[in-house]
């Protein structure tokens, strides 16, 4: 199984919080893995490099201005946070999180209020969505959180389609997903897809005062036309599993979020 969920969250007390907080949430996310399974939390943490799920970024439901990238936070204020994973374990661990429970994002005391919204799907349903979709013309992704990949030793943060598939066909391959998809051949048919049009831009984000990544963001389309039928079906799945996957690096601490639309 696939699947997302999106929880409100409501802060019980005044804070401080950078605005990339993903490796808040990503703590908070292990936090509540080992309280349904130690087991499960151990093994995601210590012996996966791929991790079978994502977070995103803390998502105020009012605008908070920012202070230095950071939001000083008053007690009451609410927040979006959507949360997937991609094996049924993962997800019984998510939708098992009980109405008050309360979790720590650095000084912030954070207490769920409420599942807005929950989407699961089997692999076989997942599969037959694509399958039954009529043809397109191009591949919109909008990148909604800063996306970056690795090169040897160094950040790349370029909206390369060989970059992007190359990412979903590796997580594609540690979820353990049906068919094949192999990296290279993968990346060798996206140098046929065309960045037809874009809007975004590319920045360094830090965690912290001295670390941080390059990452880009925004809105880009591909066109496909030159790949057959069925390589076309390939891609529009691959696309469409990066929006539970994430695209890149760090999508477990908030990067690579990831929304996807076909364009007939």
């Amino acid at each position: 199984m696939i699947g997302a969920a999106v929880f409100e969250l409501r802060a019980h007390n005044a804070g401080r919080l950078p605005f990339i907080n993903g490796r808040f949430m990503h703590a908070v996310f292990f936090k509540i893995l080992n309280e349904f399974s130690q087991g499960l939390g151990n093994f995601v943490h210590n012996e996966m490099n791929i991790k079978p799920f994502t977070v995103s970024f803390l998502e105020p439901v009012d605008e908070i201005p920012l202070t230095e990238n950071h939001w000083h936070i008053r007690r009451g204020e609410k927040f979006l946070w959507r949360v997937t994973g991609l094996n049924a374990e993962i997800l019984q661990a998510i939708v098992s999180v009980p109405i008050g429970y309360k979790v720590q994002a650095g000084t912030l005391t954070l207490r769920v209020e409420k599942l807005i919204d929950e989407t699961t799907f089997t692999v076989e349903e997942f599969l037959s969505r694509i399958k039954n979709s009529p043809p397109i013309r191009e591949l919109c992704f909008e990148f909604v959180s800063p996306t970056t990949f690795r090169i040897d030793d160094f950040d790349a943060p370029y909206p390369r389609a060989d970059l992007i598939f190359g990412s979903l066909a590796d997580k594609w391959t540690q979820a353990a997903m049906p068919a094949a998809a192999d990296k290279k051949i993968i990346r060798e048919f996206a140098t046929q897809l065309r960045l037809t049009e874009w809007h975004g831009q590319s920045k360094k984000f830090y965690f912290t005062h001295e670390r941080g990544t390059a990452a880009f963001w925004g809105k880009f389309f591909y066109n496909v036309e030159d790949l057959s039928a069925d390589i076309r079906k390939v891609f529009m799945l691959l696309a469409k599993f990066g929006e539970f996957a994430g695209v890149g690096r760090l999508t477990g601490q908030g990067f690579g979020q990831t929304r996807i639309k076909f364009v007939q």
